[in-house]
């Protein structure tokens, strides 16, 4: 049977979706202005890189946390909160007149944002069945591609509207988009309705039960996925944090075409990790071995992301640019596929406590 997103499910891939775009914006607008930033509160390298591994380091932390509470309270609720937290955080980053507000927001954006995807990932798991999941992963995780495509055009845009070339506006930029982000946490709490329909899940460590951090680390198939996901967010945090810059230092860029070679390798992940989705989902359909079809594309893809070794040594800002595009692709389709395996591995979670009676 065919894949179909119609009626409420259409509208629940939307709201993650959606938020997840946000999560983008919100998570990568200080990678556009962190040069300005820098140069306003005289600030040295060494310390932005401190500032933006600020939000690494509070996402690492509170990822394991995020996950336990939406399986105790349920998404909506921590979703929800979760939204609202980041929003304000990122607003907060436009009123920093040094380091130590800095830090703190880019933080607390860190922590509210760990949230996303063991809440969106659990949205998936609840209102898609196993055949659908590849694709619907897919699309929600084009929206955190759509949005860091978005950012440099729109950061740059707000700050140069606000400001000008010379003296871009950095503040109100992060003001805009940060307050901006709390209508879509009015749209979650409004609309989406928490579900635990039952869905066939193979492959997993167990029934209808639950499982402890501990017993996860048992499983050699949690230490693939972790070591995999280190080395995509490698690439993945490269690009997130230092593209813009390395384009302004590196390649010498004016803005605008800053905004225009740093969007173009998140709109090739965008395109991308739908299509690795249906391509995933449509080989299953066929009759593949689910672990079989996803291990081999994971391999495949993340070889191919190996070709941003060759950014590095490009003569033009072109060639450079096309060879991240590939890259991200990559990585994106990469990570389209290794977010669906949670999916079918974990067991049934606990129902939310307003459905028991």
């Amino acid at each position: 049977m065919r894949s179909h997103f119609s009626g409420y499910k259409g509208w629940v891939l939307f709201l993650v979706f959606s938020g997840t775009l946000i999560n983008a914006v919100d998570r990568s607008s200080l990678a556009t202005a962190n040069t300005f930033i820098a140069q306003d509160l005289h600030l040295s390298l060494e310390t932005m890189g401190w500032v933006l591994s600020a939000f690494g380091w509070t996402y690492l932390i509170f990822n394991i946390p995020a996950g336990w509470l939406s399986d105790r309270f349920g998404t909506k609720k921590v979703y929800g909160i979760a939204a609202f937290v980041w929003s304000l955080a990122s607003a907060m980053t436009g009123m920093a007149k040094g380091l130590g507000v800095l830090l703190f927001s880019r933080g607390l954006v860190g922590v509210g944002e760990a949230a996303n995807f063991p809440a969106a990932t659990k949205v998936i798991t609840e209102h898609f069945e196993e055949s659908e999941r590849g694709t619907a992963t897919g699309i929600y995780l084009a929206g955190l591609r759509l949005g860091f495509a978005l950012t440099p055009g729109l950061m740059v845009g707000l700050m140069v509207a606000f400001g000008s070339k010379a003296h871009p506006d950095w503040r109100m930029a992060f003001y805009i988009t940060g307050l901006g982000s709390l209508l879509w946490v009015v749209l979650w709490m409004f609309t989406y309705r928490e579900h635990r329909g039952p869905k066939s899940v193979t492959g997993g460590v167990g029934g209808e039960q639950r499982v402890l951090v501990g017993a996860l680390l048992k499983y050699r198939n949690t230490w693939a996925i972790i070591f995999i996901k280190f080395f995509q967010d490698y690439l993945y945090y490269l690009f997130l944090t230092w593209l813009p810059g390395y384009l302004i230092k590196g390649r010498h860029l004016d803005l605008g075409h800053v905004a225009f070679y740093a969007t173009l390798p998140w709109i090739a992940g965008m395109l991308a990790q739908p299509l690795i989705g249906i391509l995933s989902d449509a080989l299953i359909r066929r009759g593949y071995n689910v672990t079989k079809v996803k291990k081999t594309l994971i391999v495949i893809v993340q070889l191919v992301s190996v070709s941003v070794i060759g950014a590095a040594y490009a003569q033009s800002a072109v060639t450079a640019a096309w060879l991240l595009v590939l890259s991200m692709a990559a990585e994106s389709a990469s990570t389209a596929i290794l977010w669906s395996i949670p999916q079918d591995l974990a067991p049934r979670g606990r129902r939310d406590p307003s459905e028991e009676s």
